[in-house]
């Protein structure tokens, strides 16, 4: 029982040191010609991910070109969660109803800006779409995809 006691503390460390360096990172970029500079992420049920997303753009005003990163549940309808979203401005373009359809995202970022996010890859394999939600951006082809196998 001593003993259980002074490994405990070097077993919490190995748990917390385990679980934060267990992530990987990806570094995404989005650009001025509507593309995220990564279309297809291959992940482990389960793993851990970061995702940084950093804007590049040469147009600096926000209301005109920003970018973000929003992984949909497997089987969301990207077309219908964008359409919807387009009356949301202040939401990032994402309808407050549709929230659930989101595993993670981004914030809505602008020229320079980054964020990250850190999430688990669900259990469940498959391909789940990725997308930036601004106004017209899915269609143009600023989308991807996460293949969980």
């Amino acid at each position: 029982m001593k003993l259980l006691k002074k490994l405990a503390p070097m077993f919490l460390l190995l748990f917390l040191a385990t679980n934060t360096w267990a992530q990987r990172e990806i570094k995404i970029e989005g650009h001025d010609n509507l593309r995220f500079t990564v279309d297809t992420i291959k992940a482990s049920p389960g793993e851990q991910l970061k995702i940084t997303l950093k804007t590049v753009s040469n147009i600096d005003d926000k209301s005109m070109m920003a970018h973000n990163w929003v992984l949909l549940k497997k089987g969301t309808d990207g077309m219908n969660f964008i359409t919807k979203g387009l009356q949301h401005e202040d939401n990032d373009f994402i309808d407050p109803a549709l929230k659930g359809q989101v595993i993670a995202h981004t914030k809505m970022l602008s020229d320079g800006e980054t964020d990250s996010i850190v999430f688990k890859v669900p259990e469940e394999k498959g391909t789940y779409e990725y997308v930036c939600t601004f106004r017209a951006h899915y269609q143009a082809g600023m989308k991807g995809h996460l293949i969980v196998e």
